[in-house]
């Protein structure tokens, strides 16, 4: 974190910048999450409130729209629960579509934001926009070029994450030079892991394999299929030399994963079974970490059936690593279970189950220690949840529920996990 903590000082340095964009690698992009959490709590390096929608990427204006109505959302939530505590915040409500366009109305209700934030705290407005996914081609670029260009609050600033390999707003940092602060944030995973893997005798075959898996995480990371088979294949050929089973069936899932990744979802089915089938052979002699497998085989191949919209297949698979993951206490893997239960069900149209699915869900979480909300990623099923109410009740009766197992800032508006 303390990489990333000099990328945000050397950037609020700079007080004529508005817009920050890191460029991470692929498979490095999770740190930026676990920077953001860091950032709500007591060790955050700066006074600034970071606020992280992750409105799906759509066409531009409708994009500011949504986005807008998230926001909105969130800090009228926020609002609520400081009232409830004696706490009043005058904001007055987000403009109404009269006639003004979409990004009008977006500024004009982060200028009344900004201000409010302002009378509490001396540090920024920092709006982070992080789509949870995208439109086919559609990219941030036309939304931070309209906000660019309009007359944004001082104290505002803008956060964003590009990929290595394939920037999509490298062009925006060019045509706005002076607002824009771009780094490129190198962890070198990657070395760093092939100097672990090498640690020991070259010829051992716990390091050769160690080396050869280095090799096909990084192909992994790449996306690099080809290179991603041959890396695989030499795992598996000391697996099977060594006997080494359940070392083979994770080598098997990194296939899988790859495949799903170039949407050949057939064959990444027919890994992910045989995963299943001999992870569970394992599982019944007594290994337990074979049945750890099977978890994420489940709900793997549960994602490639939910793509494929095969929703009971999809059901099956994803209550299975559930059952699974309750019987060997792994918290996690049974909240992320139940997570995509919810999800499943609610798209199938069956709001009974999915309700169900949330609620086993929160039982579940009451098993976590609080360092682990953030991995589970409680406060970002908590708002679907309390967003999938369609009453009043109902959504009092999961803030009720939250704040329980939360507590009762658990949708302050600086929370980003």
């Amino acid at each position: 974190m303390a990489v990333l903590e000099r990328h945000w000082q050397a950037f609020r340095r700079r007080p004529q910048l508005r817009l920050c964009r890191w460029v991470f690698a692929s498979d490095e992009q999770w740190l930026l999450a676990l920077f953001l959490q860091e950032q709500s709590g007591i060790d955050a390096v700066s006074n600034d409130i970071f606020v992280v929608l992750r409105t799906p990427l759509q066409g531009w204006q409708r994009y500011l729209e949504q986005a807008l109505n998230e926001l909105t959302e969130d800090i009228q939530h926020d609002l609520t629960l400081l009232d409830q505590h004696g706490l009043s915040v005058d904001l007055a409500d987000a403009p109404k579509q009269t006639g003004q366009d979409a990004v009008s109305r977006f500024v004009q209700y982060l200028h009344q934001l900004s201000r409010t934030v302002r009378t509490h705290t001396d540090g920024a407005l920092v709006l982070c926009l992080l789509p949870e996914s995208a439109d086919d081609k559609a990219t941030l670029e036309p939304v931070l070029t309209a906000l660019l260009q309009r007359d944004l609050p001082a104290d505002l600033r803008l956060l964003v994450a590009d990929t290595a390999g394939s920037e999509q707003l490298a062009t925006l940092c060019g045509r706005f030079r002076t607002d824009c602060y771009s780094s490129t944030v190198d962890m070198q995973l990657p070395k760093i892991i092939r100097q672990l893997a090498a640690l020991g005798s070259p010829t051992a075959p716990d390091v050769k394999f160690r080396q050869w898996q280095a090799e096909l995480t990084a192909a992994l990371a790449q996306r690099n299929l080809r290179d991603v088979q041959y890396f695989a294949n030499n795992c598996l050929l000391i697996c099977g030399q060594q006997t080494w089973p359940v070392l083979a069936g994770s080598v098997h899932l990194s296939v899988a994963y790859a495949y799903v990744d170039h949407r050949r979802f057939e064959e990444a089915l027919t890994r992910y079974r045989q995963v299943i089938e001999q992870m569970e052979r394992l599982y019944e002699a007594g290994d337990a970490s074979a049945g750890q497998l099977s978890i994420m085989a489940w709900l793997g191949g549960g994602g490639v059936y939910e793509t494929l919209r095969q929703r009971p297949r999809a059901i099956d698979y994803y209550q299975r690593a559930g059952d699974r993951a309750e019987t060997l206490q792994d918290w996690l893997l049974a909240i992320e279970s139940y997570r995509r239960l919810s999800v499943v069900h609610e798209q199938a149209g069956s709001t009974k189950a999915s309700e169900a699915s949330y609620q086993r869900l929160f039982e579940l979480a009451g098993m976590l220690p609080p360092e682990q909300h953030g991995a589970a990623r409680l406060t970002e099923i908590g708002k679907r949840y309390w967003n999938q109410q369609t009453t009043s009740a109902g959504r009092h009766k999961a803030d009720e529920r939250l704040s329980q197992l939360l507590g009762t800032n658990w949708r302050r508006f600086n929370n980003t996990v």
